[in-house]
């Protein structure tokens, strides 16, 4: 499979793979970041659209980067289709070392949560919360 350049917009799940991340612009200069998680599959195959997305534990005052998110563990995680990504951060910025030893490569599984497109963003936004 040919490697797309970075930053790419996908426009198909085709290139998306494990690891790689897009930067979610919170306000204030600060950024959330989103991670690709696994494929999502449909009787066996996979989605061209929807696929495991993932929040990680980072806020930063600059667009993340594979150093900054090195060994980055995820907040959560759900299915999401592709406009999580381009509503939320417009672009797959390049992959990370990311800590996901304990989330699916892939699920067809009704349990994990579907997302819309805006939820990134309001979960990244509350890892700038205080706790209560």
């Amino acid at each position: 499979m040919i490697e797309p350049d970075y930053p790419f917009v996908p426009k198909s799940t085709r290139y998306l793979k494990r690891g790689q991340f897009w930067a979610i612009p919170l306000g204030g200069g600060r950024y959330g970041a989103g991670c690709v998680v696994g494929v999502c599959l449909n009787q066996g195959t996979p989605s061209t659209r929807l696929f495991i997305a993932g929040v990680l534990h980072w806020v930063g005052n600059h667009v993340p980067s594979s150093i900054h998110l090195q060994g980055c563990s995820l907040a959560e995680f759900g299915f999401a289709h592709l406009k999580a990504i381009t509503e939320s951060g417009g672009s797959i910025l390049g992959t990370a070392e990311l800590e996901l030893s304990t989330t699916p490569t892939e699920a067809n599984d009704a349990s994990i949560p579907t997302w819309g497109y805006n939820v990134p963003r309001v979960i990244a936004k509350r890892l700038t919360e205080p706790p209560a």
